[in-house]
């Protein structure tokens, strides 16, 4: 890198779990010096973009990396069957004892979250008012998570709209390159390293390990068997990656990042949060091409 660092703002995508791939590419811009000058995020996009904005992500990952199944199973709260499978307001809570109460204009590096208006569809920017709350709107996924209102619109996530918030990140710093990151790239194929072992889970004792049985028979019983017909979560969770695939192929022809990176994680679950090492390896390992092939220095000359 060169004396004079590289002040850039990012456009963070959507794409639940693939997001945790949001880490990584975090973590090689800091390795190599990167001034990270303003974040825009739809959905997971606005969760890394919203810790990292307010100095957090640290505690998040280290929360995340120690996931575990049954532990990514205790923040689903099922509401069948009103507006979503899933309330959302166990992930609020932790969200909470990682933010706080800040407010998203308090934040010292320039932040939005994108969410999309359930009446019209319309993009809707999030610059204001309280972070947790914006976040939440932001991941709203359709029949996923319940919307969220607020000033008296209801909202769903931001992917329905525009899943790489490219034109809002260039808002919030104008004359910046964009990096920009598309999780919903289907030729980019996730591939784990295979566990050395599986532990079978023991019988349910206590009442927090009945509950997370049911909530994991809900699940076992809504994914299916993809050889028949598709199965309810199968149905949303395919839907959703092929509309943002289509959206943000739209998005970033028209808004053009000056550098778009574009980590191989398809494939991975909606709710595959406990699988985050290997995930956030591969945007690390995205993001280190990006060094390796000089794209970041093409940045700076530009």
């Amino acid at each position: 890198m060169s004396e004079q660092p590289l002040e850039v703002v990012l456009a963070l995508g959507g794409g639940a779990a693939r997001g945790l791939a949001h880490i990584g590419i975090l973590r090689v811009l800091e390795e190599q010096g990167v001034v990270v000058r303003g974040i825009a995020g739809t959905s997971i996009g606005a969760i890394a973009g919203g810790l990292y904005a307010a100095g957090k992500l640290d505690f998040f990952e280290s929360y995340i990396r120690k996931l575990d199944a049954k532990g990514m199973l205790r923040l689903l709260d099922p509401v069948l069957p009103r507006a979503g499978l899933i309330g959302g307001n166990r992930v609020v809570s932790r969200l909470q004892e990682f933010l706080g109460a800040i407010e998203v204009q308090e934040l010292q590096t320039p932040f939005c979250a994108i969410a999309t208006h359930l009446e019209t569809g319309n993009e809707v920017v999030l610059s204001s008012g309280n972070l947790v709350n914006a976040i939440r709107a932001s991941f709203a996924i359709p029949g996923v998570f319940t919307p969220v209102q607020i000033d008296g619109e209801w909202l769903v996530d931001g992917g329905v709209s525009t899943p790489v918030p490219i034109r809002a990140a260039r808002a919030l710093c104008p004359g910046l390159p964009v990096i920009a990151v598309n999780l919903s790239n289907i030729d980019n194929v996730f591939a784990e390293e295979p566990a050395d072992s599986v532990k079978k889970a023991s019988k349910p004792q206590t009442e927090a390990e009945r509950e997370i049985g049911r909530i994991e028979r809900l699940l076992k019983r809504m994914s299916g068997d993809r050889g028949k017909r598709p199965s309810l979560l199968t149905s949303i969770s395919d839907s959703v990656l092929h509309m943002e695939h289509r959206i943000s192929r739209f998005q970033i022809a028209a808004d053009e990042p000056e550098l778009l990176l574009e980590p191989s994680v398809f494939g991975v679950g909606l709710f595959d949060f406990h699988r985050a090492t290997p995930i956030i390896t591969a945007g690390a390992k995205c993001a280190n091409e990006a060094v390796a092939s000089g794209a970041l220095k093409r940045l700076i000359a530009k």
